[in-house]
């Protein structure tokens, strides 16, 4: 009670009025400064009228200004072209703080709802799912895999062709096509991953030039690195022939590691195969398409972004 009395006081609430009227009140005493010491009711001396008028137009070309300018500056006019200023491209451009500017923004966002994780948070999206260290992006890719068979000790054998556009930062002149292939390296276990041609516009890679061999816990790693260079859009074709054994995990994983945009997925398989598809990490999933074909399976990703480690997998049985 004794809080809501204070905040009722009139000596309150008429400090209050010339806090929120400042700049009127200002403006209105420098106007009476400069007429009043004119008219006949001042009884002033001459000297001190001239003086007041001094007083007067000097706070009405500084005070009064200044004061107006601060109290419209985050409105209108001011704000709309700050803000034009701020967020323009030209601006961002030339800060050399981006990744630290987008921690500063995301913080705004969700920080105080989840600030034990939210610095891991910004790291992952920064790290993962935006292209900093990439330099392209990949657009209306054609996957094809055609099984021909799986035998009675459940091994599959398939060849996979992925065909799509690789579209260069518009900033950057260079990229580079990374694919990659693990294998066990347990020599009783019966796999193969054979890439039997990288094309980059039609024109054949050399692979032994571009592979890099890994080996980390128990697997070895095959991976492709091909530079591009010189314009905006190359055609990358891959084809693989990949035989492995069912045994321990009947499915086969396809995850992007560059962000992609529209894809097309066909299986095709034998009538005594069944193939069924799942997606990996999509926000909007694949649809259905060609659904009337025998032995084939037709998916289609569109409206969309699929992200680095998305994609979708496919398991696969005997009938």
């Amino acid at each position: 009670m004794a809080k809501k009395k204070h905040e009722d006081d009139p000596f309150t609430r008429v400090k209050k009025w010339f806090k929120r009227n400042l700049t009127w009140v200002y403006f209105t005493l420098a106007i009476i400064f400069i007429l009043f010491p004119n008219t006949s009711y001042s009884p002033l001396h001459d000297d001190w009228n001239s003086l007041l008028q001094k007083i007067g137009f000097v706070a009405l070309t500084s005070g009064v200004f200044a004061s107006v300018l601060k109290s419209i500056q985050f409105t209108g006019l001011f704000q709309e072209e700050l803000t034009k200023i701020i967020s323009g491209t030209e601006f961002l451009n030339n800060r050399k703080d981006l990744p630290e500017l987008w921690k500063k923004i995301s913080k705004s966002i969700y920080a105080e709802k989840f600030p034990e994780i939210s610095e891991l948070l910004e790291d992952r999206i920064l790290t993962t799912y935006f292209p900093m260290d990439t330099h392209h992006y990949n657009e209306d890719l054609v996957v094809s895999i055609i099984i021909h068979d799986i035998s009675e000790d459940f091994v599959i054998n398939y060849t996979q062709t992925i065909e799509y556009y690789a579209i260069l930062d518009s900033e950057e002149n260079e990229s580079n096509i990374v694919y990659t292939d693990t294998i066990t390296d347990d020599l009783d276990v019966e796999e193969k991953n054979d890439l039997i041609s990288f094309k980059v516009e039609g024109v054949e890679i050399d692979l032994d030039k571009c592979r890099e061999v890994k080996k980390e816990e128990g697997k070895i790693k095959y991976i492709h690195r091909v530079p591009i260079r010189g314009k905006k859009k190359f055609k990358i074709f891959l084809k693989v022939k990949n035989t492995y054994s069912l045994k321990g995990e009947n499915v086969k994983l396809l995850r992007f590691n560059t962000i992609t945009k529209n894809v097309d997925v066909t299986v095709c398989y034998n009538k005594d195969i069944e193939v069924s598809f799942f997606n990996v990490g999509l926000v909007n999933d694949f649809v259905p398409i060609h659904v009337d074909m025998e032995n084939t399976l037709s998916r289609r990703h569109r409206d969309d972004l699929i992200l680095p480690r998305q994609g979708f997998g496919l398991s696969f049985n005997k009938r």
